[in-house]
């Protein structure tokens, strides 16, 4: 029997793709053979010596401690692209949040005297609406750092809405450029994208390389009325760096679901929970991306560095 120890909640979906005959799963499992997990940090001690894989049902492998790992020859799996959809809808509800003063005009209809008539209510409103005035995102620029599997959804979603789209991605690989439009125009650096883009959305992963990216000079290439769009991870932006360019109005916006103490009274910061893959089709796709083997388990558990399953 191979075992499985789960840590958060994996979807249903995921977990009925081990056959019972094979796999012993769940969250109180001793002596695992592998982990499996979606935002749990995970701790080095936690990972015993009957570990042989480790998965997470998710994009991204920050919350392991990879070094481990790898000098345990422990391999490491993720299902990239899993939450693509759900991350691209909610960057598009945070650029339209950015263009339009929508919170503002709820705020303002909820705060109304609960007495007040719908009579008196309908010209209320339309005097008042000019308050709530913004732009339309036709036409804009829109800057996507970042070009692999929400990088290139995102791109696509800026055409469709009708702005110009710019993109950067160094480590561009040949299955992301064929998923881009022809119409994404590539630029040679992040410099060139910072000074082109009405909107810069990032979408790259936390590497060493990518720590604290956007700072306080690489905001000074951006444009003066930009806005700044971080559904990708916290570290990748200097919190301070970009509290400093909102109160310099070198950044006019900036939208982001890693809220920070620094941000959180100001109106030009829109700010929400770390809900980028918080649907229910994400938590699905996380847990269960279609990729299994023919024997109908997940294809991680068949390398050749792990042992030889008990069964197929």
């Amino acid at each position: 029997m191979f075992k499985v120890r789960t840590y958060n909640t994996i979807s249903v979906k995921g977990l009925d793709r081990f056959n019972r005959q094979c796999y012993e799963v769940g969250s109180d499992i001793g002596h695992p053979d592998a982990l499996l997990l979606r935002s749990h940090k995970l701790q080095a001690d936690e990972i015993l010596d009957s570990v042989t894989a480790i998965a997470r049902a998710g994009a991204g492998v920050n919350n392991i401690p990879l070094d481990y790992c790898t000098d345990h020859g422990i391999p490491v799996f993720n299902t990239p692209g899993a939450n693509a959809n759900a991350v691209k809808e909610l960057v598009a509800a945070g650029m339209l949040l950015a263009s339009r003063d929508i919170l503002g005009g709820i705020d303002f209809v909820r705060s109304l005297d609960e007495s007040l008539s719908a009579e008196a209510m309908g010209p209320l409103l339309e005097a008042e609406k000019k308050r709530f005035a913004g732009a339309e995102l036709r036409g804009k620029t829109l800057g996507v750092l970042g070009l692999g599997a929400i990088g290139s959804l995102i791109a696509r979603l800026g055409l469709n809405f009708g702005m110009d789209v710019v993109g950067y991605d160094p480590a561009l690989s040949v299955d992301a450029a064929w998923r881009l439009p022809s119409d994404v125009q590539r630029m040679e650096n992040m410099q060139a994208l910072f000074c082109r883009a009405d909107f810069i959305s990032i979408h790259v992963p936390m590497l060493d390389s990518t720590r604290g990216l956007i700072n306080a000079e690489s905001l000074n290439y951006f444009k003066a009325d930009a806005c700044l769009l971080n559904f990708a991870r916290e570290e990748i932006v200097n919190t301070d760096d970009v509290v400093a360019a909102l109160d310099a109005k070198k950044l006019r916006c900036y939208v982001t679901d890693f809220p920070h103490p620094l941000l959180r009274q100001r109106n030009d910061a829109i700010l929400m929970p770390h809900i980028g893959a918080s649907t229910a089709e994400a938590e699905e796709n996380c847990a269960d991306d279609g990729r299994r083997s023919d024997q109908g388990i997940p294809r991680a558990w068949q390398y050749p560095q792990l042992r030889q399953l008990p069964c197929h």
